[in-house]
């Protein structure tokens, strides 16, 4: 269970679109004081695994707009928060087409038999001298 849980439950109750607590607002609902990291944007945003994060993706909200000078923090509902991204369409399939794969063949085949002949002349070369 995460620490965060008593914030993850206040957020899930919330029936508004925003919500903007003070810093030690948050702190008195989750019982202990905010990391130091806490007074940097960074701490709030992004989209992550990490337990403060998920206190409010996992309910449907982005944290955001820290105002330091205010020592606030807005919550925004957001349907997508907390869900994967949608996945990467695939890239468009090229169809081949038809002999080129023979004509590769050809062209292996033509290679190795030009190998096998220098390598043959090669040492025919090495018995004369």
């Amino acid at each position: 269970m995460s620490k965060y849980l008593p914030l993850s439950e206040r957020l899930a109750r919330e029936t508004g679109d925003q919500w903007r607590p003070t810093l030690a607002e948050i702190e008195a609902v989750l019982g202990f004081p905010l990391p130091k990291a806490a007074q940097q944007a960074a701490w709030w945003g992004g989209a992550s695994d990490k337990p403060h994060h998920r206190a409010w993706l996992d309910h449907g909200w982005r944290a955001g707009d820290l105002d330091r000078a205010a020592g606030t923090v807005t919550f925004h509902r957001d349907p997508t928060a907390g869900q994967p991204p949608p996945p990467a369409e695939a890239p468009p399939v090229i169809e081949a087409h038809r002999g080129v794969g023979g004509l590769a063949l050809i062209g292996a085949g033509v290679a190795v038999i030009a190998g096998v002949g220098l390598l043959a002349a090669r040492l025919m070369k090495g018995r004369k001298a």
